[in-house]
């Protein structure tokens, strides 16, 4: 058991670990996105935005503070996203955080329409350089 435990523990350093090698050259071009999420005029906090770059490739995340805020990671210690046309979603929850909510039997609850995750109508285009994007959605 003691075992298991270990090599589990193991698993997770290396992991997080290997998620930080790489060399810069092994990235594609970023700029960097900060912003501020509004509902109803009013600034969103603690909530997920993601940009899906259209053409593929990885999905940059972030998360706002309590005015509302947010910058974009597209890896641990890099930040930005791809640059070029982006599906943009915001919702309540991460996927791990619903699915730890489901084992746990907790509803879960999106405060955010569907028009802005699951059938998110947001696009964003990231250019070279700092990108501001801010984001207006509305309750209904």
């Amino acid at each position: 058991m003691k075992s298991c435990r270990s090599r589990r523990l193991f698993c997770i350093v290396a992991t997080c670990l290997c998620l930080g090698c790489g060399s810069r050259g092994d990235r594609p071009e970023l700029g960097t996105v900060t912003g501020t999420v509004y509902m109803d005029d009013e600034p969103l906090p603690n909530v997920w935005v993601m940009f899906n770059p259209t053409g593929g490739g990885r999905t940059s995340l972030g998360r706002t503070d309590e005015e509302g805020e947010y910058e974009l990671m597209y890896l641990e210690g890099a930040e930005g996203a791809n640059l070029g046309s982006h599906q943009v979603v915001i919702m309540t929850y991460h996927e791990d955080e619903i699915e730890e909510m489901k084992l746990n039997n907790e509803p879960v609850k999106e405060i955010i329409p569907s028009k802005y995750n699951t059938k998110t109508t947001l696009n964003a285009d990231v250019k070279e350089g700092s990108n501001t994007i801010d984001f207006k959605l509305e309750s209904t």
